[in-house]
């Protein structure tokens, strides 16, 4: 695996913590009856990994 590939796959296991932490966990753990918005949660880990990956590939061809 390239350096390159490693860093995105990183990021995007990163984006996947954060996502879940932020939209699920986090309300879950202050109101143990907050609903839970999978989709937010999906939607939100979508986006910060294509961000993250359009990042990494952006910069590394400069």
């Amino acid at each position: 695996m390239s350096p390159v590939v490693s860093m995105i796959a990183q990021e995007t296991a990163l984006s996947a913590l954060i996502s879940a932490t932020a939209v699920i966990g986090l309300p879950k753990f202050f109101d143990a009856d907050a609903p839970v918005n999978y989709p937010l949660a999906i939607g939100v880990f979508a986006l910060m990994s294509l961000a993250f990956a359009a990042y990494e590939l952006l910069v590394r061809r400069r």
